[in-house]
């Protein structure tokens, strides 16, 4: 019974930790300070409480329970110069030329597990971790409207703006079937998503088409794309499964075999788009054409400088992808382990995201009442990107200097799922492979494991050129310009075992 009272006091606890979750990057580095300090190869020791996100057969080799935690801290350095000109020549409102960095803040990724060993089936090893297995926070302020538009209006700064949270509540098992050979395990997840996402639209003029000469001026530069800023918040629950096998081949090789099936989330919630409409009194008042000049026509909501707002529901489907792994653990002797760790990630699974937009509200008059504007204000917005499957490997090692002190140190490289990208917006900096350099230690006093581990993340400048790929409808797929990006990353860590 006090186990179980145990238990159920930590879930309570790991369900309110990690419900603040916030961080970056889509799939996250790994979690505790060991395995990350040995630049996340880590899949044939697998002998903590974060053996449910690495191993979760680890968990049948380990001798006693665990209680444990780790607090990531992150840093994103992300650069843009911006070359967003139509046909290479007209100014759009975006800050061209001109360094533009993403919002600064410390990000904060927290995680924590614990272990249990009980008489079922044997003596089976039971544990419930809470962690973030994917993962995104990055917002941009790039946008003012020309003067020569609209001169009155201004957009929010979170013109582009990303923040995606997956949390994985996971209850582990495993055991040994063979005695110190083999282990296999299971982690079954219930997967909580929230998204934050606001992106900056740039729509073709539905009056420039509409085949009416009345309307043929919207044609003309600066009027012929209207910027529509759109915010969707929601969030939503799936399922997922982690599965792992640690064999010790012997004395000296230990080896992991990973898989890990997240499964499909539906995100819904609410949305604001707003429509900054062009300015230009002269023209309104002055116009030959009722259709234009009276105030409530159709031609003069195009012409008068107000912010269209459209509220409505939204959904849309988060695909996450599935991976495999395989690591190597090699023990010279009784101090040193090197470590290696390789990972195939499916990330052509992911197609970005697709809003259906139901039950809008807050339309009135002419943008309400006229078929074609309605239509134009109430588009289902898309946000595509085209990924190719990636595999990153990691080599680590750990040295026992002490009996009180271990030193730790890895490398890694992870292929861009990008490398062949068409598709390039400022919500996913993904500009080519990423070297990690990671080091750090853990020390041990007594029962308590506390540990420090510095990382950082490299990836190659990247040139995104030309303004030629868009839908039927001219929304934005490729935002062009130079990109620069690193991430700097410390991590904390507790482990109890009693």
């Amino acid at each position: 019974m006090g186990i179980v009272k145990f238990s159920a006091i930590v879930s309570v606890i790991l369900v309110f930790l990690v419900s603040g979750l916030v961080a970056g990057g889509f799939e996250i580095s790994g979690v505790g300070t060991k395995a990350r300090g040995m630049g996340g190869a880590y899949r044939a020791i697998a002998d903590d409480w974060t053996a449910a996100y690495y191993n979760p057969a680890g968990y049948a080799t380990i001798p006693d329970n665990q209680l444990g935690g780790n607090m990531a801290f992150l840093h994103y350095r992300d650069e843009i110069v911006p070359n967003f000109k139509w046909g290479g020549t007209y100014e759009t409102g975006i800050f061209n030329d001109r360094v533009n960095y993403n919002a600064h803040e410390i990000l904060s990724n927290p995680s924590a597990g614990f272990i249990v060993r009980l008489p079922v089936w044997g003596e089976t090893v039971f544990g419930l971790s809470a962690y973030q297995p994917f993962d995104q926070n990055i917002t941009w302020e790039m946008f003012d409207l020309l003067p020569a538009y609209n001169d009155s209006a201004s957009v929010p700064g979170d013109q582009y703006r990303n923040n995606l949270d997956v949390v994985a509540f996971q209850l582990t098992a495993a055991r040994e079937f063979s005695e110190d050979k083999l282990s296999l395990g299971i982690g079954l997840q219930i997967l909580r998503g929230d998204l934050l996402f606001s992106n900056l639209y740039f729509r073709q003029n539905p009056l420039s088409a509409s085949g009416d000469p009345t309307y043929d001026f919207f044609a003309d530069r600066p009027y012929d794309r209207i910027p529509e800023w759109s915010k969707n918040d929601g969030n939503g629950w799936g399922f997922g499964l982690r599965g792992g096998m640690k064999w010790n081949a012997s004395e000296k090789l230990d080896v992991g075999v990973t898989i890990g099936l997240p499964f499909s989330i539906t995100i819904s919630g609410t949305t604001e788009n707003r429509f900054y409409m062009p300015k230009n009194n002269t023209l309104w008042q002055h116009h030959d054409s009722a259709q234009v000049r009276n105030i409530g026509s159709l031609g003069h909501l195009f012409l008068a400088g107000s912010v269209v707002v459209d509220e409505a529901d939204f959904e849309t489907d988060l695909d996450l992808p599935a991976s495999f792994g395989f690591g190597l653990a090699y023990h010279p002797n009784e101090k040193l382990t090197v470590s290696f760790d390789a990972e195939y990630t499916l990330w052509s699974t992911f197609k970005g995201f697709e809003f259906i937009y139901t039950n809008h509200r807050g339309l009135t008059g002419p943008a309400d009442t006229s078929a074609m504007a309605r239509e134009f204000f109430t588009s289902n917005l898309s946000v595509p990107v085209d990924w190719k499957d990636a595999g990153k490997v990691m080599l680590g090692i750990s040295y026992d200097y002490a009996s009180y002190l271990t030193l730790l140190g890895g490398l890694s490289v992870d292929q861009s799922p990008a490398r062949e990208v068409k598709q390039f917006i400022p919500q996913f900096i993904d500009t080519g492979d990423k070297w990690g350099f990671n080091f750090g230690f853990i020390t041990h006093i007594e029962r308590w494991e506390l540990g420090l581990v510095t990382s950082i993340q490299t990836q190659p400048d990247l040139g995104i050129g030309g303004l030629e790929e868009y839908d039927t409808d001219a929304t934005m797929q490729r935002f062009p310009g130079n990109y620069k990006a690193n991430t700097y990353e410390t991590i904390l860590s507790f482990n109890y075992r009693f």
